[in-house]
């Protein structure tokens, strides 16, 4: 790795004559046998070697380079992947906006900040189609789309996957990768970012269209759960007093405090004023609360909106999101809202939530679901977990307690 990173301000033309001269040697390895093998599999008639825009596109993408990297200290965690993102959440410094649009195209979630440019030009000059690329997705938007979800699905997954490989054959990416160190153009990068071309407005419509008619059932099912709940508090939906973020939430952390104080005498604690925008029911007359159509009575509670309005907001919005990856990506900022509010409900009191299990953050995301009144939820779950490839990560756990609390009673 030392020594591709060392070449990496080759000449471009230098690498592309290698390239060619390699590719002369071992006919087999040339680009175009790449490109052929997968425009045969989606059995489309594309004379891909008369491709007078190859050089100019490879040349185009191997001219962009990455700028050297600071030295980034990682530090491992045996602690819960929600510990974890809390933390990710109390050393941001940035302020977490549910309408905020994404525009990375990647599923990395913290990238360096200098490497945001150089990722947004190799995004770029990858999904700029010309030549023999241009003709193949044009002759794949002409195609017929099937009227069944399942058809469909496999249609577009596999001209997803046949494009990817399309890609990695025409700029000879492995080698790319490898003299820039690119550890973001991965195989599941580069689904998404096809993915996202896939889902025009007329495709992603249309998907969406198709599997609501064939999934009526199961969002009927899941609305009459949300109805049913919507008068429940965080509490009737199971979540521990450590996270209802109410008087039961402020009474444990004062007495997480007082136990503190008198086991060690000698520490002087001051005690912090409730600053957050609370009024407790028992503390003043009822007869005195305002009137107000957005007030919510939440476990003995007055709050003006839901505690947790922010993931609301940000969940609700997965429904305007046009592309799988889009969708995935406001699932995960629902989450960040979670982390967000309860380090903010803890840190009034100076003191930091503990680490949260699946189950309770089930019993929160639930409790979100159910307040936001997502239109056709499973549809928009299915369109995720169909076109995202692999989820490993987060947003595959995320994914799993979405479905999850759909079988919630």
């Amino acid at each position: 790795m030392g020594n591709n990173h060392a070449n990496q301000f080759e000449n471009p033309y230098d690498i592309y004559k290698t390239y060619q001269v390699t590719s002369l040697l071992k006919i087999q390895n040339h680009w175009y046998v790449g490109v052929e093998r997968e425009v045969q599999k989606l059995g489309y008639h594309i004379n891909v070697r008369s491709d007078r825009f190859h050089k100019s596109n490879f040349l185009s993408l191997y001219q962009i380079i990455k700028p050297k990297a600071e030295s980034i200290i990682t530090t491992s965690t045996n602690e819960s992947l929600f510990a974890t993102e809390l933390e990710n959440i109390k050393r941001s410094k940035k302020t977490i906006d549910p309408f905020k649009e994404f525009q990375v195209t990647t599923l990395l979630q913290d990238c360096d900040p200098c490497f945001q440019d150089y990722e947004k030009q190799v995004i770029n000059q990858l999904s700029t189609l010309s030549g023999s690329l241009l003709e193949i997705f044009q002759t794949f938007l002409q195609t017929q789309l099937p009227n069944t979800s399942q058809e469909l699905d496999t249609l577009l997954i596999k001209f997803r996957d046949s494009f990817v490989q399309i890609l990695i054959h025409y700029y000879d990416l492995r080698h790319y990768a490898a003299i820039n160190q690119c550890q973001f153009l991965t195989l599941q990068s580069l689904q998404c970012l096809v993915t996202n071309m896939i889902f025009n407005y007329e495709i992603s419509s249309y998907v969406y269209q198709i599997k609501k008619l064939e999934q009526i059932g199961e969002n009927e099912r899941i609305h009459l759960k949300l109805i049913q709940s919507q008068n429940k508090t965080l509490a009737d939906f199971g979540t521990s007093i450590k996270f209802c973020l109410d008087c039961t939430t402020r009474d444990y952390i004062q007495s997480k405090i007082s136990t503190k104080i008198n086991t060690n005498p000698f520490i002087t604690t001051p005690v912090q004023q409730d600053n957050y925008q609370t009024l407790i029911i028992e503390d003043v007359d009822l007869t005195s609360i305002p009137s107000r159509p957005q007030a919510r009575l939440l476990q003995g509670t007055f709050f003006h909106q839901s505690p947790f309005e922010k993931a609301i907001q940000a969940l609700q919005l997965i429904q305007f999101r046009q592309t799988p990856h889009h969708k995935i990506k406001q699932l995960i900022l629902c989450f960040q809202c979670i982390y967000s509010t309860i380090l903010d409900y803890y840190q009034q009191f100076a003191q930091q939530p503990s680490n949260m299990s699946t189950d309770e953050m089930i019993t929160i995301f639930n409790y979100v679901l159910c307040k936001s009144k997502l239109q056709n939820p499973y549809t928009h779950f299915e369109i995720m977990q169909r076109y995202l490839g692999n989820l490993d990560g987060v947003e595959g756990i995320y994914l799993t307690i979405m479905e999850a609390t759909f079988y919630i009673d």
